[in-house]
């Protein structure tokens, strides 16, 4: 139990500290980002079974807002969010593998384009992302 503790906590100084450069980024509260749906994937992960989990994950999750939207980043700050104010944040995947969380996001925007919710407007990405830890996110934020 105690562990867990510290990891969390330390998880929400990090992403504090990461998310107070960004002034579009300081809308959303480091208490309103949730890894209660975080996958990790690791060399040896099995795919399908991660990809199906990230699935129900969103659609649990969009079932509860507004709209949301759905991408990828290395590094929380820099996220272009200059679109709508989201509220809250949901990290869906975590690899180290930026090409993995690439593919994971072009996926999930591809299946999710035409959700009356989705407020991405196309497919394609924002470009390619730079990570402050060596670690990729694939993330859903909502309103």
């Amino acid at each position: 139990m105690f562990p867990l503790l510290l990891i969390g906590t330390g998880l929400a100084i990090l992403l504090k500290e990461l998310f107070s450069a960004d002034n579009e980024l300081k809308k959303i509260s480091t208490e309103h980002i949730y890894c209660v749906y975080l996958n990790k994937h690791y060399e040896k992960t099995n795919e399908p079974t991660l990809k199906a989990n990230i699935t129900k994950s969103i659609n649990k999750i969009t079932k509860q807002y507004k709209g949301f939207k759905i991408g990828k980043t290395g590094n929380p700050p820099v996220i272009n969010m200059n679109h709508k104010e989201y509220s809250e944040m949901f990290l869906l995947c975590e690899s180290k593998n930026p090409e993995f969380i690439y593919t994971l996001e072009s996926i999930y925007n591809k299946k999710f384009i035409e959700h009356k919710k989705n407020d991405n407007k196309k497919e394609g990405s924002a470009g390619i992302c730079k990570s402050v830890d060596g670690k990729f996110y694939l993330y859903i934020v909502v309103r």
